[in-house]
């Protein structure tokens, strides 16, 4: 009786095990990150960018966000270049939206795009006029205050966590 006992006690044990470590995996932060370096005439800058590389993800961006600190953003990325079209829908701080084509060169920026307030979905989009592979979203005005324009090149370094 007692080594029926113990088997069961083994085998709880081992469920809870199991249990607990689904729970840290599907509820650790699974967040990936690159290093975006914008090289301008001014200078050389780096913005630590989260990676929107699914669906999902891309589909969320920045939305329902308090803040984004300078040096800090999001990076989508397009299996193929093109014409993407954006929208502020729940987001709650001007961006920058920073369109990157597949050679890595900035092909159009929309500055200080503001939230949209609206609840339904009239809120509207913003698209650059070529193909994009990239698309950057930093705080409004960053491209300003940086000197961020169109032809400067963009590197993407080290993805990770």
């Amino acid at each position: 009786m007692s080594d029926k006992l113990n088997i069961h006690r083994i085998i709880a044990a081992f469920a809870v095990l199991i249990f607990i470590g689904m729970n840290i995996y599907l509820f650790s932060d699974q967040t990936r990150y690159a290093n975006v370096r914008l090289n301008t005439s001014r200078g050389t800058f780096n913005v630590k960018a989260e990676l929107a590389e699914t669906m999902s993800e891309q589909q969320r961006g920045l939305m329902y966000r308090q803040n984004l600190k300078v040096g800090e953003g999001m990076l989508f990325i397009f299996k193929k270049p093109h014409i993407v079209a954006f929208w502020m829908k729940n987001t709650l701080i001007p961006l920058d939206m920073i369109f990157i084509g597949e050679d890595k060169v900035i092909k159009y920026i929309e500055q200080k795009v503001p939230p949209c307030k609206d609840e339904g979905n009239n809120c509207p989009t913003y698209s650059p006029p070529v193909p994009a592979k990239y698309v950057l979203e930093v705080p409004g005005g960053y491209s300003k205050l940086f000197g961020v324009k169109k032809d400067d090149t963009v590197e993407i370094l080290n993805s990770s966590k």
